[in-house]
């Protein structure tokens, strides 16, 4: 918190889904399964259509914030941009589009993510990233996929809300091929200019996003897809009582060229790719500017081959990455340190298969050796996984894995939410060290009632090591020796947790609930932090609830529940003010909680009598925390001229309501 403190098709049987290495494409048989499916291994395949029955939030229903509502997975506050998967942060996930990676993809603060949902088919996610072929990441994973299947016609769907709209349009440009756009492009300060503002604070804030998607089938064994995505943010939050004005811009573009060769006995997926994630922020209180510039770029190739029961592959990736090396102006000096940008290089091969040991019974191991160099250092590393799976009927499916992996990314910064005044830092700066992360997990489904209901419990069970603690504030860029190794604390941690989920597949009402009990511990032996304590995304307790259902032709409705444990925070012992400088001494890091989250949200759907050239359209209505619970966000120092205290910083906008107009033709 600011405190001045990502080819594989999954064809679906009746019964059992088995992965074929195939297109980035969704071939449906007579499952019953729904819009979210659940395969052996605990992944799942969800079909953005689903989003259109979902509570919006400001007419926009975002995949990555519904996706915090399943078990696992923790609820984030209304400026949280992260996904935190089975305890472990935001940045050791990856996410993608068709296996392209991107950066920083959040919105309007975290609010909804830059992956329009109208322009994917499907997102394809993984709590665990455990098999060979899987990045050198140690989280978990979410790929977007475009749509694979030509259209006949010209068709396209189109949403118009009260801070952004949005359209695309498929159109088949040849026999073979056909080109999908997407543009969303907001307009919230028109419309909620003054609903952004009270006594404390004052928001401004716009973005655009847009895609592209060419997809050619050039003959029976050969297929191109070329992607290209750009998006932009710009806001701006003066809190008066701070004195305080913070100015952030970010965004993001990405372009990449797959080639997916089928042939009778293997299938080739090449995909060459450009990924750039940039932000510059700004901060101005009395006497102090400082401007904060960072980039990281990527430009990387992934081969992979498979046929029968063998995966294997080669991933080449170059990075250019530039921390933060702040710009600071005061009254009395300037400290123009300038850009600093630093060159990294990856290359990962790897093997794996899958073998089946018996008619219920079936294992698959891999092996992933990486090399990664970063100025001088150079590291070498084995990956290893493993996974059984145990058909033990025709309704129940066990699978155990277990996995090794390493990653040498970090991201760092003010923020423990994910903002755009966090960055990337490479290992081999500044005497950083790749992190890894080993353990293992759990899954028991079961389905009842002729697959009219899925029960799905999963526990892991991990521990991490060389996990960092930024230690330093603003003020800590007036140091002329300011030095990221003095700030960043490395140390170990421990995740560990158990959820259930209940789906109701089939019917009028479908939807989920699911619980989680987890702990995500970090332990550090330094002179800043030397001891055992939760993690600043750390929730022990989690409940989640989402129902869809529709009401005759025309109606069709939608409601979600969220009820999950304060994350935790570092509260000051004694403070004072030292002219505009404030002094601080804390007491035990992340000793304290916020108070709990609480939110309900509904979505309700009219459906319009249809017109000429247009199959579907209606009216949404939407609101966001229909409860107006107050959710803290986390404390801040309060001054002015009368009074001087340590306060809680909640979201401007209590409840969120919403319409919006939507058309598909």
């Amino acid at each position: 918190m600011i405190l001045l403190t990502t080819a594989t098709a999954v064809i679906y049987a009746q019964t059992e889904p088995s992965a074929v290495k195939l297109d980035s494409v969704i071939v449906h048989g007579n499952s019953s399964a729904g819009s979210l499916r659940i395969s052996s291994d605990g992944s799942m395949l969800w079909d953005m259509q689903m989003m259109k029955s979902l509570p919006k939030i400001l007419g926009d229903a975002d995949p990555l914030h519904h996706l915090q509502q399943m078990p696992g997975i923790s609820t984030n506050g209304e400026y949280d941009a992260g996904l935190h998967i089975a305890g472990f942060d935001n940045q050791h996930n990856r996410l993608s589009i068709d296996g392209t990676p991107l950066y920083g993809v959040s919105h309007l603060l975290g609010l909804f993510s830059i992956f329009n949902a109208s322009h994917f088919k499907t997102m394809r996610f993984s709590k665990t990233i455990a098999t060979a072929e899987s990045p050198n990441m140690l989280g978990g994973e979410v790929d977007m996929l475009t749509h694979a299947t030509r259209s006949d016609s010209i068709t396209g769907e189109g949403a118009i809300g009260p801070i952004s709209s949005q359209a695309t349009v498929r159109i088949p440009t040849t026999q073979s091929s056909q080109l999908t756009l997407s543009l969303r492009a907001s307009y919230m300060n028109l419309l909620y200019g003054s609903f952004l503002k009270n006594n404390e604070q004052s928001m401004r804030y716009s973005f655009y996003d847009a895609n592209i998607t060419w997809r050619n089938k050039m003959d029976e064994s050969n297929s191109l897809v070329i992607n290209i995505y750009a998006g932009n943010d710009n806001a701006s939050m003066g809190i008066t009582d701070m004195q305080t004005d913070i100015e952030m811009q970010w965004g993001n573009f990405m372009t990449a060229a797959k080639w997916i060769h089928v042939s009778e006995y293997f299938t080739l997926v090449n995909n060459t790719y450009f990924t750039r994630y940039h932000n510059n922020s700004r901060l101005d209180m009395p006497d102090l500017s400082v401007f904060l510039p960072a980039s990281i770029a990527e430009v990387g190739n992934k081969l992979n081959i498979s046929c029968s029961n063998w995966t294997a592959g080669i991933d080449a990736s170059a990075y250019w990455i530039q921390p933060h090396m702040p710009e600071v102006r005061t009254s009395y000096e300037e400290l123009h340190r300038g850009k600093v940008t630093t060159s990294a290089y990856e290359i990962s091969a790897y093997a794996g298969r899958n073998y089946a040991i018996s008619g219920t019974l079936s294992a698959e191991g891999g092996l992933r050796g990486t090399l990664y160099h970063c100025s001088s250092s150079t590291w070498i590393h084995l990956s290893p996984s493993l996974s059984i799976k145990w058909k033990l009927s025709h309704n129940t499916d066990i699978s155990l894995g277990w996995s090794l992996r390493h990653q040498y990314l970090h991201q760092t910064g003010l923020s423990t939410i994910n903002t755009p005044m966090e960055y990337f830092v490479s290992s081999g700066m500044y005497n950083i060290k790749p992190q890894s992360a080993h353990g293992i997990s759990l899954m028991i489904r079961q389905s009842l009632l002729h697959n009219r209901y899925t029960i799905t419990l999963e526990a892991y069970n991990r521990y991490v090591i060389e996990q960092s603690e930024y230690s330093g504030d603003i003020y800590s860029y007036l140091d002329a020796d300011y030095s990221l190794s003095d700030l960043l604390h490395m140390g170990k941690g421990h995740n560990y947790g158990i959820s259930l989920l209940l789906t109701k597949n089939k019917g009028r009402i479908r939807g989920w609930i699911g619980y989680t009990l987890s702990r995500a511990q970090r332990t550090y032996n330094t002179n800043y932090l030397n001891g055992t304590f939760p993690s600043s995304h750390d929730r022990t307790h989690e409940l989640n609830a989402v129902v869809t259902t529709s009401l005759g032709k025309r109606w069709d409705v939608g409601m979600t529940l969220v009820y999950a444990t304060g994350t935790p925070f570092t509260a000051p012992k004694h403070y004072s003010l030292l002219g505009q400088r404030l002094m601080a001494e804390f007491a035990e890091h992340n000793a304290n909680r916020l108070r709990p989250v609480f939110r309900t949200d509904i979505s309700i759907n009219y459906h319009l009598h249809p017109v000429r050239y247009i199959k579907d359209h209606g009216i949404n209505l939407s609101i966001y925390n229909m409860t107006a619970h107050e959710n803290d966000i986390f404390y801040y120092m309060h001054w002015n001229e009368e009074e001087f205290r340590y306060t809680r910083m909640r979201f401007v906008v209590r409840v969120m309501p919403s319409i919006s107009y939507y058309m598909k033709f």
